[in-house]
């Protein structure tokens, strides 16, 4: 770990990153490498912009926690999602990625409220049938945090604090973050952030107000631990069961699966790996785009398989 990490640091992939390995509760290694921006030490204490972990982190527990019926229709939620093929789509749809949407759409140059994204993101086309295609969309994700806003009446920051950080104690993570500034991870310079500390790098997220079914969650690395165990020890079976057609890449409702675990990963850096039958637990922390937002995606997608390549043979 040291080795690849320092590698990491010398290619100037990140400037910093923090490290988590457990079985449950029992935590086997926690270190953090580099630094928060090139100069002062990254701390254990530090808060991320966890980016697309918010997704099965955040809006597919949700999901599950609050009990919607995965088959029941979006547009019974969202009204306004109608037209080609539309109808048709369910929440299971969206939360494994099956709705047929694309990967994503740049609101931001055509769009300034969140108002105006919302209209914007019910008109997106089809691009498969329904149930046909895994495409990852963080459009689908995006809908699934308004839809959760429709069902209770309440916000999604509001509904993660309450229903997931609460009872899995993790009192360091949510939305637009409070937290004491200089212990927030900085996840780079874009057009509409400016480079402020706790707004959040992905830009549909900023538009839909920082709290978005997609990113916008801020995190630790103890806290996913405590997410990790959480979800674990809830019942909770569809975050580990494959919603994938035959052949098509695997998918369970939040996460990727693998031969014997789930993952997931974040665009800013982050990573998160479960196995629910030997709890093993591995959380990777970066601040990938700190540096570089879109140049170094390869580096990084290398670098992880490296990471969790050496992790899976030094594990039994």
């Amino acid at each position: 770990m040291d080795t690849l990490l320092q590698a990491a640091l010398d290619a100037k992939l990140f400037y910093g990153a923090e490290v988590l390995l457990a079985q449950g509760a029992n935590v086997q290694l926690h270190r953090t490498y580099g630094t928060y921006d090139g100069t002062r030490p990254l701390e254990k204490t530090a808060v991320f912009d966890v980016a697309s972990l918010t997704k099965p982190v955040a809006t597919a527990s949700l999901l599950l926690t609050l009990g919607l019926n995965l088959d029941s229709l979006v547009s019974a939620y969202l009204p306004g999602f109608t037209g080609g093929n539309k109808e048709a789509v369910t929440l299971r749809h969206l939360a494994a990625h099956l709705s047929g949407l694309p990967p994503t759409v740049r609101f931001i140059e055509t769009c300034t409220t969140p108002n105006e994204t919302f209209e914007a993101l019910l008109k997106v086309p089809l691009q498969s049938p329904p149930g046909s295609t895994v495409t990852y969309s963080c459009l689908g994700y995006m809908l699934l945090g308004k839809v959760l806003e429709a069902h209770t009446g309440q916000s999604l920051q509001s509904l993660f604090a309450n229903h997931i950080a609460t009872p899995a104690g993790m009192a360091n993570s949510g939305f637009l973050p409070k937290t004491t500034l200089a212990r927030l991870v900085p996840s780079g310079m874009r057009p509409h952030n400016g480079g402020q500390l706790g707004v959040v790098n992905d830009s549909n997220a900023w538009l839909m107000g920082g709290a978005s079914g997609n990113a916008g969650l801020f995190s630790t690395a103890p806290d996913l631990h405590r997410f990790a165990q959480w979800i674990l020890r809830t019942p909770m079976p569809e975050m580990f069961a494959n919603q994938s057609p035959t052949g098509a890449v695997a998918r369970t409702i939040g996460f990727e699966l693998h031969t014997s675990a789930v993952s997931h990963t974040g665009f800013t850096g982050t990573s998160l790996w479960i196995n629910p039958k030997t709890a093993r637990i591995a959380i990777l922390l970066s601040n990938r785009t700190a540096i570089s937002h879109r140049g170094s995606l390869e580096a990084m997608k290398t670098f992880r398989q490296q990471f969790y390549s050496a992790l899976a043979r030094n594990q039994p």
